[in-house]
């Protein structure tokens, strides 16, 4: 699952994640509370989640959903997807990992950056 403003960007995620066999793109949602909401109910394994949206940042996201998060078991690894090249401790001491959104330009660099974070 993931919780990203960027349609484009969620475009590419959906299809990179499409060509890698041993993961499966559930939902992605635009708007950080819709995501916050849809994360019970989809139960993701992993959350790739972005920083700078509106509404709510990426860090007062994690911070929200972390209570939502526990609820699931086990509960979903989260993924840090940003253009910013410095994110946030706070964000990134709940996160599995993080992965630059500006390197994710092909899909064997995107499952090679995922299998360092997730395997």
């Amino acid at each position: 699952m993931a919780i990203d403003d960027d349609p484009l960007f969620m475009r590419k995620l959906e299809l990179y994640i499409s060509q890698i066999e041993w993961l499966s793109f559930e939902k992605g949602v635009n708007n950080p509370v819709q995501g916050a909401t849809a994360v019970l109910t989809v139960k993701p394994d992993v959350l790739f989640l972005d920083v700078e949206m509106p509404f709510m940042n990426g860090d007062d996201l994690a911070s929200w959903i972390q209570p939502k998060l526990a609820q699931i078991d086990p509960p979903p690894r989260i993924i840090v997807v940003s253009s910013l090249t410095n994110p946030p401790e706070e964000l990134l001491k709940n996160a599995a990992g993080f992965i630059n959104k500006s390197k994710v330009t092909d899909p064997e660099f995107f499952e090679e950056a995922l299998r360092e974070i997730l395997l």
